[in-house]
């Protein structure tokens, strides 16, 4: 829930059929849609009175409307909503809002190249949905927002919601799509705070009491939880340990990341240098420490030092693997951000036995490096 944006009024109903008599209710009530989603067999809606809008128009259509998209385009709309439930796509355009020269495209993987496409060319991400097997990306360019990022996340991305609020971001849209949340933040032009409510059931108290504080509902997710099923207990097959030769997986270097990468570890503000070598060989050197690099030993014992990326998932993963006799031995897992050009924020866990850090949060266990590229290799 958002406050200091331009809405004075909002309501918020459930149906589990297309609201379209509500709507047009509040309409002639001077309340414009500012949200539609549907979850658990439910359309949810949330009519506000703000000075965002001056007309809306809805249309529900089975296959993907990209005909009354150009029509509405043609009559000077914009779209402001598109969800898909109930076997229909929902789209709903509004006339006087910020956005233009829109742009919307539907692929069967979720649409990260396209993100950075619009973004380059200077759209932000209106909506993210998904429906028939596709993802649908709307982006628009406009005045109210300065910069953006995203994150997918198989849980609910608690701490990263809470880091990145912390920052100065605000929560353009959070819904839990093919089964995983989806993550939308904008820093806005204007002075906004949000509070995030999270309630095993709809939270109709919580939102009565945000209200009279003048906070206004952003975005509504929600996800099915399945119960949990006992799973059968299976006897253990005999099995023969094995010890096999470390070898880093195919593609698991990125030419962007290859170089000597200098900066510091801020928890302790010590100077590192870090060299990324295209055969996944990694040299790390923190004061006059070497760790790594071609022909390591420790104590005249054949070692090594390699790294794996996951360039796929946003933030990053990387693992950084030690090894004995070219046997792995342990592993270091972290994330990493590319914060500029030649620039990334990276995250390590300090215990091989720790999970992955799910976000750029310092805690104890960990340990966070800011780096730029001096050299590429």
């Amino acid at each position: 829930m958002t406050y200091g944006s331009n809405i004075t009024a909002q309501k918020w109903k459930t149906r589990t059929e297309f609201p379209k008599e509500e709507i047009s209710d509040d309409w002639d009530n001077d309340y414009y849609l500012s949200s539609l989603s549907y979850n658990n067999n439910l359309w949810t809606v949330i009519s506000s009175k703000t000075s965002d809008y001056s007309l809306q128009s809805w249309r529900t259509r089975v296959d993907f409307p990209k005909d009354e998209i150009t029509e509405l385009w043609d009559a000077g709309y914009a779209i402001t909503e598109l969800t898909y439930g109930n076997d229909v796509w929902a789209l709903v355009m509004s006339k006087g809002s910020s956005h233009s020269g829109q742009k919307w495209s539907t692929t069967t993987e979720f649409p990260k190249d396209k993100i950075k496409e619009y973004w380059d060319e200077g759209r932000s991400i209106i909506k993210l949905a998904y429906g028939q097997g596709k993802w649908a990306l709307v982006g628009s360019k406009t005045d109210d927002i300065t910069l953006q990022r995203w994150r997918t996340s198989e849980t609910f991305p608690t701490e990263e919601i809470e880091e990145n609020l912390a920052l100065g971001y605000s929560i353009t849209q959070l819904e839990y799509l093919n089964d995983r949340w989806v993550l939308v933040l904008s820093k806005y032009t204007d002075n906004r705070s949000q509070q995030l409510i999270t309630s095993e059931s709809f939270p109709k108290e919580e939102i009565r009491k945000h209200w009279e504080s003048d906070y206004y509902i952003t975005s509504v997710g929600r996800q099915e939880i399945e119960p949990e099923i006992e799973p059968e207990i299976a006897e253990p097959e005999p099995t023969t340990e094995t010890t096999k030769p470390y070898s880093a997986p195919e593609n698991s270097t990125n030419p962007r990341i290859t170089g000597v990468w200098n900066g510091t570890s801020l928890g302790d503000a010590e100077d590192v240098e870090i060299t990324f070598e295209d055969n996944n060989v990694i040299t790390i050197i923190s004061g006059d420490e070497v760790m790594g690099g071609e022909n390591f030993e420790i104590e005249d014992i054949p070692a090594g030092l390699s790294y794996e990326l996951n360039m796929d998932v946003v933030p990053h993963q990387i693992d950084i693997v030690f090894t004995m006799f070219n046997v792995e031995f342990s592993r270091i897992k972290g994330i990493f951000e590319f914060s500029g050009k030649n620039e990334i924020m990276m995250l390590l866990s300090d215990d091989p036995e720790a999970d992955r850090p799910k976000g750029f949060i310092s805690k104890s266990g960990t340990e966070t490096f800011k780096l730029k590229k001096t050299s590429s290799k």
